[in-house]
């Protein structure tokens, strides 16, 4: 599998969030959801089915794929980690606290997520 960007790992992550509540996602939810185009949504998919990210059928639901979702819930989860340092430790305002983690999550290392889940938990 290889190196996802920042956009192909948005995706994901939204896959993740939305199949967590209704199992299989349509493009459609994912386009309302990131704000963006059914053909961008489209594209996307290819690139993450391509790469063993995700299955679907030709006009199907989206289904993550076991890869897909470990590296999703991995994504997930450095957000999560990243907005408790933020919100519970800095005392940041859950709205920015939510869209700094967002950006920061896609280049953060994974040693340093685990020294900050590390250093929450104490």
């Amino acid at each position: 599998m290889e190196e996802l960007s920042i956009a192909m790992q948005n995706y994901l992550e939204t896959i993740y969030e939305l199949s967590a509540q209704e199992g299989g996602v349509r493009v459609s939810d994912i386009a309302a959801h990131l704000g963006v185009s059914k053909a961008s949504v489209n594209n996307a998919i290819n690139v993450l089915s391509e790469q063993g990210y995700v299955s679907r059928k030709k006009y199907q639901e989206i289904y993550l794929t076991g890869p897909g979702a470990e590296a999703a819930a991995f994504l997930a989860g450095k957000h999560s980690v990243l907005k408790s340092l933020f919100t519970e430790i800095l005392g940041v305002p859950e709205e920015i606290a939510d869209r700094d983690a967002c950006a920061i999550e896609h280049i953060i290392s994974r040693e340093t997520i685990l020294q900050i889940q590390k250093y929450l938990r104490n």
